[in-house]
């Protein structure tokens, strides 16, 4: 089917937990109060898996011009529990949070609550308390500027 409803903003959770660097782009976050995020993580990453309430995460509202973070984030054939797929990707890190550089916004949360969806395979809503970030003044990358997605 050609017709694309929904056009999200693409947006990455990344963090640094027991030594690891973990990032991801997630399916779909949206701002549910003046100092709340709520995103739908997959269950299939090794990020998704190792998001745990009261861990420190990043959350990167990547700028348009930043596709290659999400393709590089996104690959399915590799997962950070066996690579550093943030290695090659320019990214600060504040208390364990991994926030993307030149993103549109780039947050530091705190995960207060995850829920596992039943019956959604292995899908998960994650919902994070904004702690401290920053905006920059750029148009943010959409799924649909990302070409056959």
């Amino acid at each position: 089917m050609e017709i694309k409803a929904i056009d999200y903003n693409v947006n990455v959770l990344a963090m640094k937990k027991n030594g690891k660097r973990y990032g991801m782009c997630v399916a779909l976050a949206t701002q549910i109060s003046a100092d709340h995020i709520l995103c739908a993580v997959g269950g299939q990453s090794s990020t998704g898996n190792a998001i745990e309430e009261g861990d420190i995460v990043g959350f990167s509202n990547l700028a348009n011009g930043q596709q290659m973070v999400c393709f590089t984030l996104g690959d399915m054939e590799k997962h950070s529990d066996t690579v550093d797929k943030l290695v090659n990707i320019p990214c600060a890190e504040d208390d364990g949070a991994i926030l993307i550089d030149g993103a549109r916004t780039a947050i530091k949360c705190r995960v207060i609550k995850r829920v596992k969806i039943e019956g959604v395979d292995t899908a998960n809503m994650v919902c994070l308390e904004m702690l401290s970030g920053n905006e920059n003044d750029v148009p943010a990358l959409h799924i649909a500027d990302l070409g056959g997605m």
